[in-house]
């Protein structure tokens, strides 16, 4: 079965292209010279349609939720190739995939999407080269990092299932290789999945541990964050 996990080092967030606010070009000067054709009474006109575009845009799909269904049916094997990857989470990706802007604005759409296909770097760049994505790559660092440290991982015992070494491997496996000893990581598993614990006491004890190891302080709550989205 085919599971998302997070990256073995740093998990990747995200890759944007960096949008500029204005671009300006200085026209030489035609003294005499007319810079576009007169019309002439036998000309054909075109009419051009130009609607505005607000600084919150930031896919090139106007209508999003309509325009989602006409890529996923012209890229059918890209997005087979999602559903695969997500397995039982294709149900609530594809919710996100359809959500009007008017409910979900273009960042936090992509910011959900991003969080999705962090554990496939390649399937992410492909989705947002076809949505046409022009994010701010540092900005969008900054502030996941801001939302991830806000996270409560307390919430996550509510649902150990969701934290299993099924799930999410890498996780596990980053552990047991930063975590120096076999009997510390043994206990930090331990103290992890308890019960016996007050939510203080296992707060105590999982900081006591990850504060040593910013990086995987920084996996763990972006996976609480995933996991428990509908609760924070």
């Amino acid at each position: 079965m085919s599971t998302f996990s997070p990256p073995q080092e740093k998990p990747v967030i995200d890759t944007y292209y960096r949008r500029k606010s204005s671009v300006t070009f200085d026209l030489p000067s035609a003294s005499n010279e007319e810079l576009l054709s007169p019309c002439t009474g036998t000309s054909p006109t075109v009419d051009i349609t130009a609607q505005v575009v607000p600084d919150t845009m930031l896919v090139a799909l106007y209508d999003r939720s309509s325009e989602m269904k006409g890529l996923i049916r012209h890229n059918k094997t890209y997005f087979m190739s999602l559903k695969h990857h997500l397995n039982d989470k294709w149900s609530r990706f594809e919710n996100t995939l359809y959500c009007e802007r008017s409910k979900m604005g273009d960042k936090e759409w992509m910011k959900r999407i991003s969080k999705s296909l962090q554990g496939a770097p390649p399937l992410l760049e492909k989705f947002k080269e076809l949505v046409g994505y022009l994010g701010d790559d540092e900005e969008e660092k900054e502030e996941e990092k801001k939302y991830f440290s806000n996270v409560n991982i307390g919430l996550i015992r509510k649902h150990p299932e969701r934290l299993s070494k099924e799930a999410y491997p890498q996780f596990f496996i980053n552990c047991k290789n930063c975590i120096r000893g076999e009997k510390e990581y043994d206990e930090f598993i331990k103290n992890l999945f308890s019960k016996e614990l007050t939510d203080s006491q296992w707060e105590a004890k999982i900081f006591n541990v990850l504060n040593q190891y910013p990086d995987l302080l920084e996996q763990l709550q972006e996976i609480v964050a995933y996991e428990t989205e509908s609760e924070l």
